[in-house]
């Protein structure tokens, strides 16, 4: 199943059953959690329509590495944690699959909007400017967002940097500021 391209939510959805069926083989009457996040999760919350050649895991339980990759399910994300919030659980949307083995969780739309003001890829740019992302995209809890990623910056800089890139995406597409 590597390597295949243009995921859209439908086969997204099918690729997290079918590993999903897999874990329950492999480790029956155990239970895992997927946390995914980028452009996948946002397919998959409905609010990205383009398709993708994977997803991304933040929080990969260990046994399940090798089996991930036989999914399309990129497990090197966490390098990356310091490009979201410390309190990304509390926003966590279930993407309720009727799996068994592997609980599925999506990062909010706008967990994922703040982690992509940290790429310099064009990619990231262009979907987080998106038609359909704007208009569901909640500003306040952006800035929510926003505010929370100071706690989880590994230095000051890069949360600098984090929010020059926030304060100018919102001054090209959020909302007027009275």
């Amino acid at each position: 199943m590597a390597g295949l391209l243009d995921l859209g939510r439908d086969e997204l959805e099918d690729r997290l059953r079918e590993f999903d069926r897999a874990v329950a083989l492999l480790y029956p009457h155990r239970s895992f959690r997927l946390v995914l996040v980028g452009g996948g999760a946002m397919v998959l919350l409905g609010c990205l329509a383009r398709s993708t050649a994977d997803l991304d895991a933040l929080q990969v339980p260990p046994e399940l590495i090798t089996l991930m990759g036989k999914y399309d399910i990129n497990s090197r994300v966490s390098a990356y944690l310091d490009h979201f919030a410390y309190n990304l659980e509390d926003r966590l949307v279930p993407l309720n699959l009727g799996t068994t083995a592997v609980e599925c969780y999506a990062a909010s739309l706008e967990d994922v909007v703040a982690s992509k003001l940290h790429s310099d890829r064009e990619t990231d740019a262009h979907d987080i400017r998106r038609s359909e992302v704007l208009e569901v995209l909640d500003w306040e809890r952006l800035a929510a967002v926003a505010t929370d990623m100071k706690g989880s910056m590994m230095n000051e800089r890069r949360y600098s940097q984090f929010l020059y890139n926030y304060e100018e995406y919102r001054k090209e597409l959020g909302p007027c500021d009275t």
